[in-house]
């Protein structure tokens, strides 16, 4: 029985519904909020309405409490908390949310009102994100290409990548689904997005939903309205677009999709790996690349990614037996739960809606870190709940849980924004840094560090300051400094070896060839696909006269990153050393493609020999490479084809793309360009940017 409502508690109750919509708006649009303005209003809104008694919390609600509760604790043990403390705030939203529609959902006009209010958001953004499509789809065509399937990573609606963006649809269709009315035509719209995502696992996901929608829906009419809305959708994508449709069925035609498979086997393997060496607790939320870089992003032929190969691989790996155990508990709850009350439409729903999600996060997991996703998800999960929205006991007296829970949650709100205030101050430090850096005023730059903390991205970044300081003044003592950060940085956060490779280049600028011969032979060693650590020990090696050694180990860098080729020590060479120039050209010359190799591989392959000089052979090998992978870009530039370059250069949405200018290949140090793929790693990771990181 819904409960009945005075005319102050009616208004209090619609007015906490349309802030509800308000912080869906705001998630699914992606907009900043970096003062976690949207916690605050639902902090607020559990002041207003009180939160659920604890006697009357249910089996998911205690569920839902303990997963968040160890997310929050996180932090704590966690391999780099600065990673864990953003996705301890993602967790306490959703908590937020989840609390406030347990109690609000029990007036029936609040949740009209967030129904029907929230249609105006999804709706808007469906329409930007099919929108967006056919411009998208429409630069693709302009420049020659046939289809846009090999581009999908150029359409980033509302900024989502596209299998992100697959799984908050799915989230969104789950969502209209639980109302009965007016929503057939926004259903088809999201149908018809899902399919223009071209996901595999959003597909398989669909197809799973459609399924259980007509084994367990009733009455026949609304049974069969929700398939035949696919049905037309599938109908119209297949006329409109049938190469990418075709593309996406046939799930592992292409050299793009065999490779997104067996990446996802690899990545599976070198989760196992990491969760051996810390299974009780894991890694840490948000540590999920720091734990497997070792093992799986030390390649420099591979593509890196940030998302788990799938979600039981990334709860293992980042909250460890005990985090996966919880999660289990909370599955059991909801099974319970949806088993109980199987008859209810609402629960019937959910249960497909779930079983989807489930399919889509085998294929791999994006839900908990997209924060619309993770919140919508945990609002729907009230619905099971049946009669328990309703039976909320409306009482003049206030208990100490009344209010005793919002004080808690406040005062952890208040912890949060802490650390948002420091983070924000910590940037704002960098960039005064970078400033004076590049005014020249090195002494300033040098003061403003001194200022900074002693965690690892501050020493980091503070060795790189004094690098760059040494360079530009000669003080030795300023290496003194970098080597002291470095070792410093290295003891705190053993996961990165990054930070040993910075440490070569340390001793590599000290002149130190042994020292840094010792570090780079053991990270090639170790790690002997990476282009940058055997770079560094050919440098090494050459300067300790051992120039065949050299010779092997650059020959081996520069097939891994062929831009090494241009840079400037190797460039040097011609003047300096030119016999080994030559040797190291015969060398390169000598490299040809072996039958397992893949486009990527001729790719560089055609780089290397077109920088040689052998124009024919380099023509050969790139038109290989992009019949493979037409998205490769430095192909189609020495190929001569600007148009295609520029598009996978500046993307889709670049106004007035033809006049855009092609950047040239000019010399450029390994530690410059070593600082354009550290980055990525560095601010996940630590949460804060790479002194001057391009």
């Amino acid at each position: 029985m819904p409960v009945r409502e005075s005319a102050p508690m009616r208004w209090r109750y619609t007015g906490v519904a349309l802030l509800l919509v308000f912080v869906m708006a705001i998630l699914l649009f992606r907009v900043t909020d970096t003062y976690q303005v949207c916690s605050l209003s639902l902090i607020g809104a559990l002041f207003l309405l009180r939160p659920l008694p604890f006697r009357q919390w249910t089996r998911v609600d205690v569920s839902v409490g303990l997963v968040v509760l160890y997310d929050l604790l996180s932090p704590i043990c966690a391999v780099s908390a600065v990673a864990a403390i953003p996705r301890a705030g993602v967790s306490f939203l959703t908590l937020l949310g989840y609390l406030v529609s347990r109690r609000l959902f029990a007036s029936e006009r609040a949740l009209r009102v967030v129904r029907f209010g929230s249609f105006l958001p999804i709706g808007i953004a469906l329409a930007l994100a099919i929108g967006s499509f056919f411009v998208f789809r429409s630069s693709v065509l302009e420049v020659g290409f046939a289809d846009t399937y090999p581009f999908r990573f150029l359409f980033r609606p509302l900024g989502y990548i596209t299998n992100v963006w697959a799984e908050v649809l799915l989230l969104i269709l789950g969502w209209l689904c639980l109302a009965r009315r007016h929503v057939g035509f926004l259903v088809f719209l999201t149908i018809g997005a899902i399919l223009l995502s071209f996901s595999r696992g959003a597909y398989i996901a669909l197809a799973v939903y459609m399924a259980l929608w007509l084994a367990l829906i009733k009455p026949l009419r609304e049974k069969v309205r929700v398939p035949l809305l696919a049905l037309l959708a599938l109908l119209l994508v297949g006329l409109s677009f049938p190469a990418e449709l075709g593309t996406t069925l046939a799930m592992n035609r292409t050299v793009s999709q065999r490779q997104s498979t067996s990446g996802r086997i690899d990545a599976t393997r070198a989760s196992w790996e990491a969760f051996r060496e810390r299974p009780l607790l894991g890694y840490g939320n948000g540590n999920y690349t720091l734990a497997i870089d070792k093992a799986l992003n030390q390649d420099s032929t591979r593509s890196y990614t940030s998302l788990a190969p799938n979600l039981p691989v990334q709860l293992l790996v980042e909250k460890g037996i005990v985090g996966l155990g919880l999660y289990l508990f909370l599955l059991i709850a909801i099974v319970q739960s949806l088993w109980e009350r199987r008859k209810e439409r609402e629960s019937r729903v959910v249960f497909c809606l779930l079983s989807a999600l489930a399919i889509k996060e085998m294929t791999q997991a994006s839900l908990l870190g997209t924060h619309f996703a993770l919140f919508l998800l945990a609002i729907s999960l009230v619905f099971p709940q049946g009669d328990e929205n309703g039976s909320v006991e409306k009482t003049e007296t206030v208990s100490v849980w009344d209010y005793g829970l919002p004080v808690v949650v406040l005062l952890c709100y208040f912890v949060y924004v802490g650390f948002v205030f420091r983070k924000e101050r910590e940037d704002q430090r960098l960039r005064a840094i970078e400033s004076a850096w590049k005014r020249g005023e090195w002494g300033e730059a040098l003061r403003l560090m001194e200022r900074a903390g002693e965690r690892t991205p501050d020493l980091v970044n503070r060795a790189l300051l004094y690098g760059r300081a040494y360079r530009e003044t000669g003080d030795i003592m300023h290496l003194a400094d970098a080597e002291k950060a470095l070792r410093e940085a290295r003891r705190r956060q053993p996961e990165d070896v990054q930070i040993e490779y910075l440490w070569t280049c340390l001793y590599l600028d000290k002149r130190e060839s042994g020292k840094a011969a010792d570090i780079a032979g053991r990270l090639a060693s170790a790690y002997p696909r990476n282009a940058f650590y055997r770079f560094a020990w050919a440098e090494a090696l050459y300067r300790q006269g051992e120039k065949e050694a050299a010779l092997a180990e650059l020959v081996e860098a520069i097939r891994f990153i062929p831009r090494l080729l241009t840079e400037e020590k190797t460039d040097g060479l011609r003047l300096s050393d030119p016999g080994f120039y030559r040797a190291l050209e015969r060398r390169l010359s000598d490299l040809h493609p072996s039958l397992e190799d893949t486009p990527a591989d001729y790719a560089r392959y055609g780089y290397i020999v077109h920088r040689l000089g052998d124009r024919p052979r380099a023509e050969r090998y790139l038109r290989r490479a992009v019949e493979g992978l037409p998205n490769l870009a430095t192909p189609w530039r020495l190929l001569g084809d600007t148009a295609k370059y520029r598009l996978l250069l500046y993307g889709a949405f670049q106004k007035d793309l033809r006049a855009t200018e092609i950047p040239e290949d000019t010399a450029i140090t390994a530690s410059r360009l070593f600082l354009r793929y550290y980055p990525f790693k560095f601010t996940q990771w630590y949460g804060q940017r790479l002194l001057f990181s391009e």
